[in-house]
């Protein structure tokens, strides 16, 4: 603060004042006096530069003049130095004078304040001085506010009067960081940082918690409340309500479905009851626990899987139906008790004993007890079912190997037949049989109007369930069954030239089969003689066999390999033409016809004409005549005649006598 000084000494006395012209004595003796006017602080006694009343200079002596005192910002005027207060005065100059005008230099009191009213200094400025400013002055920032010194109002500068001046302040709303967790508190789900009391707003995606041990959790808002923001921590966390989770329950027993709504934990029974002829076997799950308990944790469908009570075969009417018993896990043998021909009508069984053969019903005698793996015959004038009375899944299933029974015929050749079947309640590949002994086995089956002969090894043949055949041996063989689950992949038929002719015959819309099997180790008599017989039906409009030496008809025949004629009868109801096919045929054999004389290749559709009847005589399969060559005849001239000693048929061949069995005559 600047001190105002009182000058005790007053150097000169300074006139202001206005002055009037006079008019000047001209007379040179006439005194001039001098008038010196001077504006001064009164405290500090220094000069006020320029301020000077005006009016200084040379004066005749009694020269009356008026002087002002100057107006002077920042200052006030007194008095002059003569004591005189008057701002505008007369003098009269009679000697020389200084006159000076005294002032007092203003003063103010400057205050810096906060903007709360406290006084942050006070001081006293002559006008014209530079203020000098307080330190930065510092505001508490709040829970809502931060403050940042930003200047003073008004500005501060020069002093020009008294003055207040006030902190001016920049206010900042503090933000504070909102974090919002899941139900376990670690998990952010969304987290933002929000003004002093502002309402945080939750912008991610609804809150979801997986289902544990049943329960099902919806979400059902946040803990605590959602409230305007406040300093320190802003944490919510999601709630959820629980419920046990409810589950779809089905359970099938057979055929009979229900389905209910069960809670998560639950235990419930399940009961499967047999009824009369369905029987409970076990559940989808392989379980086989009944009745059992199981506690419900998910959506779940029990299906108690049945299964019948029996095993039927179908039998045809009026046909011969060929069947074999399946072997028991538990016994062998099947009695009448265990079989069921209720809904079947003038029954009669039979079994094939090497001697008798399956023309008719007549010298059949009913069984007293049925063996497994034997076939058997069943005739019926009513279409039906032969019930077997027992559950399926205790039929043997598993790999088996069983020893082939021989049956004797009346001659003691190599051709034993063996009437066997399919043991296994399934579909059953060929390829899945082995026979002990035989590398080529095949199987005579019974088609329903005659018989076929079919290699094990062929590639699409497969036994129907419980399906029965015969198999040709030479002695004590076994047969073997790979099992009814896991068949043998079927094999590729390797069948020899000319081991083969298939014959169709057909008429009236109607076509029979027949074939013949050339085989090297077959007998001439005893496959001619005991072959099993064709099934004659006296509806068939056409049928086609082979004769045997005893002029028997046989649906197929198995011949030694060589060049014997083979007579074909044929049986027409209704005269017409007659058509035969040989899709497949031994190349070195030919159709003859003795009614026209004529000869046909077998890779030709034969058509001839034929009245109605039956035909024993007029078609066979011959060799065909060949020219010898050259090559033919390179090692020896080999021909080949029959001969008939004794009633008995002899090959002569190279000069040499053979059996029809292929040993040479002594």
């Amino acid at each position: 603060m600047k001190k105002i000084f009182t000058l005790t000494a007053i150097c000169a006395l300074l006139f202001s004042a206005s002055v009037t012209a006079q008019d000047f004595p001209s007379d040179p003796g006439t005194l001039m006096v001098d008038l010196e006017l001077i504006a001064a602080d009164i405290s500090s006694g220094d000069t006020i530069a320029n301020q000077a009343p005006e009016g200084s200079g040379a004066y005749a002596s009694g020269t009356t003049l008026t002087i002002t005192a100057k107006t002077i910002q920042g200052y006030t005027f007194e008095k002059w130095s003569d004591e005189v207060t008057d701002t505008i005065r007369q003098i009269t100059l009679t000697e020389s004078m200084s006159l000076t005008a005294w002032y007092t230099h203003n003063s103010y009191s400057i205050l810096f304040k906060n903007d709360n009213g406290e006084t942050l200094s006070e001081d006293n400025y002559f006008y014209g001085d530079e203020v000098t400013v307080p330190e930065t002055p510092v505001k508490d920032a709040t829970d809502e506010f931060t403050y940042t010194f930003i200047g003073w109002n008004p500005q501060v500068g020069p002093v020009t009067g008294p003055q207040t001046y006030i902190a001016v302040w920049d206010t900042t709303t503090n933000h504070y960081h909102v974090t919002f967790f899941d139900w376990d508190g670690k998990t952010v789900l969304y987290a933002d940082t929000v003004a002093y009391g502002t309402l945080p707003e939750y912008k991610g995606d609804t809150p979801t918690r997986d289902t544990t041990e049943g329960t099902v959790y919806t979400w059902s808002g946040w803990y605590p409340e959602i409230h305007a923001v406040t300093k320190g921590e802003n944490n919510y966390t999601a709630t959820y309500t629980e419920k046990l989770l409810e589950f779809e329950l089905t359970i099938v027993y057979d055929k009979d479905t229900t389905i209910q709504t069960i809670s998560w934990g639950e235990e419930i029974e399940l009961n499967a009851k047999d009824n009369t002829d369905r029987h409970f076997v076990q559940w989808q799950d392989g379980l086989v626990e009944n009745p059992r308990n199981v506690t419900i944790v998910s959506d779940t469908t029990f299906v108690a899987e049945y299964a019948d009570s029996y095993v039927n075969i179908a039998v045809a009417a009026n046909q011969w139906t060929f069947f074999c018993l399946p072997q028991l896990m538990i016994a062998d043998g099947w009695n009448a008790d265990m079989l069921v021909t209720s809904d079947l009508a003038g029954v009669a069984w039979g079994t094939y004993n090497g001697a008798v053969r399956a023309e008719a019903r007549s010298g059949w005698e009913t069984p007293e007890m049925f063996n497994a793996l034997q076939g058997y015959i069943i005739y019926s004038t009513k279409a039906g079912n032969l019930r077997l009375n027992v559950y399926a899944e205790n039929l043997m299933k598993e790999a088996m190997t069983v020893p082939l029974e021989t049956y004797e015929a009346e001659h003691a050749q190599n051709a034993n037949w063996n009437f066997i079947g399919n043991p296994y309640n399934t579909e059953l590949s060929a390829a899945a049989i082995t026979v002990k002994g035989l590398t080529d086995a095949s199987a005579t089956i019974w088609n329903g109007t005659g018989y076929t002969n079919e290699l094990l090894s062929s590639q699409n043949l497969t036994f129907q369930p419980l399906q029965a055949f015969f198999i040709q041996t030479n002695g004590e063989d076994s047969l073997s069954f790979s099992g009814a689950q896991s068949p043998a992949p079927a094999r590729t038929a390797q069948v020899e030239e000319n081991s083969r002719i298939d014959i169709e015959a057909t008429a009236g819309g109607y076509t029979d089969k027949t074939r013949v099997i050339f085989r090297s180790n077959s007998s001439l008599k005893y496959e001619a003689g005991r072959d099993a017989s064709k099934f004659m039906t006296a509806t068939a409009p056409v049928q086609m066999y082979f004769l045997d030496v005893d002029n028997v008809q046989c649906a197929q025949i198995v011949r030694p390999a060589g060049e014997d004629a083979m007579r074909l009868g044929y049986m027409i109801r209704t005269a017409g033409e007659m058509e035969l096919n040989m899709p497949v045929y031994a190349k070195d054999y030919e159709l003859y016809d003795a009614l026209t004389d004529r000869s046909y290749n077998l890779s030709e559709t034969v058509s001839i004409y034929s009245e109605a009847g039956t035909y024993n005589n007029r078609l066979s399969l011959r060799p065909i005549k060949r020219v010898p060559t050259a090559v033919d005849n390179a090692v020896a001239g080999s021909t080949t005649t029959k001969l008939m000693l004794n009633g008995q048929l002899y090959i002569v061949r190279d000069g040499k006598i053979f059996t029809v069995q292929g040993t040479q005559a002594k």
